[in-house]
């Protein structure tokens, strides 16, 4: 299989005059939701699709709780999670406080394994 793409035209704000410039932006070609990923995991073990179903719904819950007590989840091939935040700086560490953060949000880093997909992946242009 490979990923479609499509090209989008973007201007440069520095120079909105000159003509558009063209980049190439990956498309989906659909949906896998929890029922349908759960079906294939369990066609290739020994787990019920409401097993891998159950499993999926721990591991997020699970997930959420480690990164709201600040560790970093790391689930072998998969990859890792570690929550980020972004904010407004202080003029020294002392006055630095939790109200200088203004956005938080989840960081995944892919394993070794989807890293070795993401170097092998095949593009077509989508029409």
């Amino acid at each position: 299989m490979a990923v479609p793409f499509t090209a989008v035209g973007r201007t440069n704000p520095s120079q909105p005059q000159n003509p558009l410039r063209y980049y190439p932006r990956a498309t989906q070609s659909g949906v896998i939701d929890l029922e349908e990923l759960s079906e294939r995991v369990s066609a290739s073990c020994s787990a019920t699709p409401s097993d891998c179903s159950a499993v999926i719904i721990g591991l997020v819950t699970e997930i959420s709780k480690s990164l709201d007590q600040g560790n970093i989840v790391r689930l072998g091939q998969l990859g890792s999670f570690q929550v980020s935040v972004q904010g407004t700086s202080s003029a020294s560490p002392e006055e630095l406080t939790a109200k200088n953060i203004s956005r938080s949000s989840i960081v995944f880093r892919p394993g070794k394994k989807l890293k070795l997909m993401l170097n092998q992946l095949k593009f077509y242009k989508k029409k």
